[in-house]
């Protein structure tokens, strides 16, 4: 079992725990690299929901295909997905579509293994 602590903003900013089975991750991870953080945003939604809580791995900032990533644009964490042909990075809902940021643009914070919902 693996657990995360995060600040939930929407709860009078209280410490939460988040835990989980190791095999819920797909793909090869450091869990000492691992963190969790709730998004505060519908950009990416119907992927990953407004309140959602995703763990990511410090340690993968190696962009691989068309994955998710935390990258750091203009004073703020964002979540986005990596488009490799175009070399940016975006929403997924149509309605943030104007939220492009270019790869030499950002800092690549961490890749997204997984998300939580209705916690």
């Amino acid at each position: 079992m693996i657990t995360l602590e995060y600040i939930d903003i929407f709860d009078e900013s209280k410490k939460k725990e988040l835990i989980f089975s190791k095999h819920l991750l797909n793909s090869k991870f450091n869990e000492k690299s691992l963190f969790s953080i709730i998004v505060d945003g519908k950009s990416m939604q119907p992927v990953i929901n407004d309140r959602a809580v995703v763990v990511a791995d410090l340690s993968q900032k190696e962009l691989v295909g068309e994955k998710i990533y935390l990258v750091y644009y203009g004073e703020k964490m964002w979540i986005k997905k990596y488009d490799e042909k175009k070399e940016i990075f975006f929403s997924i809902n149509p309605d943030f579509s104007h939220l492009i940021y270019k790869k030499d643009e950002v800092y690549l914070v961490a890749k997204v293994l997984i998300t939580f919902t209705n916690l």
